[in-house]
């Protein structure tokens, strides 16, 4: 018996997850320092998907930092881009309008700090969805 509720809870917990999707593939992306790095995150939503939605941006520096950190995120209609102090004023959503499924974000004056894996996080209950993107 406890197999079995075992089992009915995982298969609830795989359909729950399933409607959300991000669309953009992982990706490599190589810019000299100073350009601006487009860091693509196109998602889909499904009927299911009825919470709030939230996007975060993190960042694991290649410096081996022992935690990813926050550089931007999208919560209740607001933007919050103050996280993360190297990429204070340098990183943007390219969307006006991240609810319409383009949470790309651009990293402008790259420098040698900014080297690192990117993951963008799309949350709208049930469903998440994260992709990474390595920017050297």
């Amino acid at each position: 018996m406890a197999r079995l509720l075992c089992f009915v809870l995982l298969c609830g917990i795989a359909d729950f997850t399933s409607g959300l999707s991000i669309t953009t593939p992982e990706q490599r992306i190589e810019k000299a320092k100073g350009e601006t790095a487009y860091l693509p995150c196109k998602f889909t939503l499904s009927p299911e998907d009825q919470g709030p939605l939230d996007i975060e941006w993190l960042i694991s520096p290649s410096d081996n930092q022992i935690v990813d950190q926050v550089i931007i995120l999208y919560s209740g209609d607001k933007i919050y881009d103050n996280y993360y102090p190297d990429l204070k004023g340098r990183v943007h959503f390219t969307s006006n309008d991240v609810k319409s499924g383009d949470a790309s974000i651009n990293v402008t004056n790259l420098q040698l700090s900014d080297i690192g894996t990117y993951q963008c996080k799309v949350k709208k209950a049930p469903g998440v969805a994260n992709k990474k993107f390595l920017l050297t």
